[in-house]
């Protein structure tokens, strides 16, 4: 079996905040910052709207192939996607809504703001009583 060459090299240059949050990461996880970085981009990589029919990578919200036209409902991503949501009805309580929950993943204080006006509580902290 051949090893693997990387004859191709990308520099990216990284805020040092950054640097050091990739660092302890990569500790954490008993790993370096190479592979931790490598390990990151291949998951980032596999979310992509790629065609299973002909390859062609596509925009996310794609529902069919710009190349070749063919639906996109069988990509990763869109299987990803259809995987979390089932994972969350699942993990829901009996009744919630779902889409209520995803707008409040795009927007958790927006939808805190309007339901803290309604008398509800997605998230509610005590105050510390002294």
């Amino acid at each position: 079996m051949s090893e693997e060459r990387n004859d191709d090299q990308i520099l990216i240059r990284l805020p040092k905040n950054l640097k050091m949050q990739l660092e302890t990461a990569a500790r954490v996880e008993g790993t370096t910052v190479q592979d931790w970085v490598r390990k990151a981009m291949v998951n980032r990589i596999s979310l992509l709207n790629v065609c299973p029919a002909c390859g062609t990578v596509n925009s996310g919200t794609a529902k069919f192939c710009n190349e070749c036209g063919a639906s996109l409902k069988d990509s990763k991503r869109s299987m990803y996607f259809a995987w979390l949501k089932d994972l969350l009805r699942e993990e829901l309580e009996e009744g919630r809504d779902l889409d209520a929950v995803l707008a409040f993943l795009d927007d958790p204080a927006g939808e805190q703001a309007k339901m803290e006006k309604k008398g509800k509580w997605m998230v509610r902290t005590e105050e510390k009583r002294e």
